[in-house]
Formats: structure tokens, C-alpha cells, sequence
């Protein structure tokens, strides 16, 4: 069980970034395979408002929080009552960004493994759950993979074309 990070979304969609590659295989193999991925709706605003910013373009922000929306094995959890206190205690104890705590928060409620790019997050939050990059992920799901169905098809994530994020 995974949550992911926007950063690693957000890295996975620029392949002239580095560790992109990475980013890009992981996410791929969560969603050619049954894998849960709890994660919160601010997922989608983020993501949302970085490519329409990046790009400047408003609609290309809204597809890709569409498609993401829609990807098979996603488990989405809502910023209640409950969760903001758990991520206000995060954030102040391992002194990381409200947005990062909120992740961080999901990934604690369900168990989950948090998947980040972010150097805060990678450092900062090890101590309170597991935190791997997007490498460390992959090699992971490649030991269980193995023992998976791999018949099922990915979902298409990745919107390729000439531009990447700067």
C-alpha cells in the first residue's frame, strides 16, 4: 500500500528532471497492478494548479487531475476533522510543510508506505513511518511483482509531449 506524494507525479511527468525515470516506472507499475494508493483530494489540487501554472495553461491542469482522478487502485481520502489534527501534530514535530504532513497523515492512517521526491519528507518523516523515494519503491514492487497476475493493462497517466515542467 502506497501514498504518493505529488512530487512524485509532478517529477514523472518532466522527463528532463532528474530521477523522472524512476518517478515514471513506479507509477506505472502502481497502477498496472492492484496495488491500493490512499490518497488525499489535495492531491488533485496540486497537481492541478502545477501543470496549469507551468504549462499556463488551465485546461491541461484540469485533465491531469482527471486522469489521475480516475486511475485504477486509487483510494481517496478526504481532509477531515480527524486527519487535520494528525497532520498539525506531524508537521509540528518533524517541522515539515502543512501539505507534506497531510500525506504524511494519510500514509499513517492506512499503513501505507509514503513515496516521495521531497528531500523534507525523505528525511524528516522516517522516524513517524515508511517514507521511500521512487527508486526505493520500485525495487520494492519488483520483489512483489513476481507473484502478481501481470495481465492487467496500466491506465495511461503520463501526458508526453515536447514540453516538460521547469
Amino acid at each position: 500500500m502506497f501514498t504518493v506524494d505529488a512530487s512524485v507525479h509532478i517529477n514523472g511527468l518532466n522527463p528532463a528532471e532528474e530521477g523522472s525515470p524512476e518517478s515514471q516506472a513506479f507509477l506505472e507499475q502502481i497502477y498496472r497492478h492492484p496495488w491500493p494508493v490512499f490518497s488525499p483530494t489535495l492531491l488533485l489540487v496540486e497537481l492541478a494548479a502545477t501543470v496549469a501554472r507551468v504549462f499556463n495553461d488551465t485546461e491541461r491542469g484540469i485533465v491531469v487531475a482527471q486522469a489521475i482522478q480516475g486511475l485504477p487502485g486509487q483510494i481517496w481520502v478526504p481532509l477531515d476533522d480527524a486527519l487535520a489534527e494528525e497532520a498539525a501534530r506531524l508537521a509540528a514535530r518533524y517541522r515539515v510543510r502543512g501539505a507534506d504532513a497531510v500525506y504524511a497523515a494519510v500514509a499513517r492512517r492506512y499503513g501505507a508506505a509514503l513515496v516521495t521526491r521531497d528531500r523534507q519528507q525523505l528525511e524528516r518523516l522516517r522516524p513517524a513511518l515508511p517514507v521511500l523515494a521512487p527508486a526505493q519503491a520500485l525495487a520494492n514492487l519488483a520483489q512483489r511483482a513476481e507473484s502478481l497476475d501481470g495481465s492487467r493493462k496500466a491506465s495511461t497517466w503520463i501526458f508526453h509531449d515536447e514540453e516538460t515542467i521547469q
